[in-house]
């Protein structure tokens, strides 16, 4: 099995710890149309984690709610969340991988907005490539970005791998012929089928089989 050294990274939940904003404003959506304790916040974090999409229609049927009706008040809410952080020791893992000649792309569901927050936070420098939902891609689990982005940069992809926390990820990376790499620092997929797994930053950087 040849090394990897081209990682293609998820954003939300790998990148950024941006769930603990997704949660509340969505618990908060919840109180608003009075339906408070309509799910717990372990359960509106597993949910959210297929997509805030997905968490509205869940909850719209379980509370007999309007899904436009959820989504527009979690807009309202989520706007006022304010900014999150990288993962600790996102840089470090970063910067030690690129230096064992592992090289970064991202592939992420949001807007340009990713690439904006990781140039403010120093790290956009460190990719050589990206592809957000402006690029009008298929989302996860279809391999289509993924395979542009191998395509783009002539990637063997034996040698590459997708970076994510959720199955969708994983799954991509499957069908675009390359491995997969779960981040889980909540345990949510302790029975999902990855070929490496790692909780923390530092953990992946430890992964000598990663390059």
């Amino acid at each position: 099995m040849k090394p990897i050294r081209h990682l293609l990274w998820d954003f939300d939940g790998t990148l950024y710890d941006s769930y603990p904003n997704v949660t509340r404003a969505f618990l908060r959506t919840l109180d608003e149309l009075g339906c408070s304790g309509l799910v717990t916040p372990h359960e509106a974090l597993s949910l959210l984690k297929v997509s805030v999409f997905s968490a509205a229609q869940h909850c719209a049927g379980m509370a007999g709610l309007d899904v436009a009706r959820v989504m527009e008040v979690f807009a309202h809410y989520h706007a006022q969340e304010s900014g999150f952080a990288p993962y600790t020791g996102l840089g470090d893992c970063l910067r030690a991988l690129q230096a064992a000649g592992v090289r970064h792309y991202l592939y992420t569901h949001r807007d340009r907005r990713a690439i904006e927050q990781l140039e403010q936070d120093g790290l956009w420098s460190l990719f050589s490539d990206g592809v957000t939902s402006e690029d009008g891609f298929p989302h996860k689990p279809a391999p289509d970005a993924l395979r542009c982005l191998l395509a783009w940069n002539a990637i063997d992809p034996a040698e590459a791998a997708m970076v994510g926390d959720r199955d969708i990820d994983i799954e991509a990376g499957h069908n675009a012929g390359m491995r997969g790499v779960l981040f889980d620092p909540d345990g949510f997929y302790p029975n999902l089928q990855a070929d490496l797994r790692a909780t923390s930053m530092a953990e992946l950087t430890d992964r000598k089989s990663v390059v």
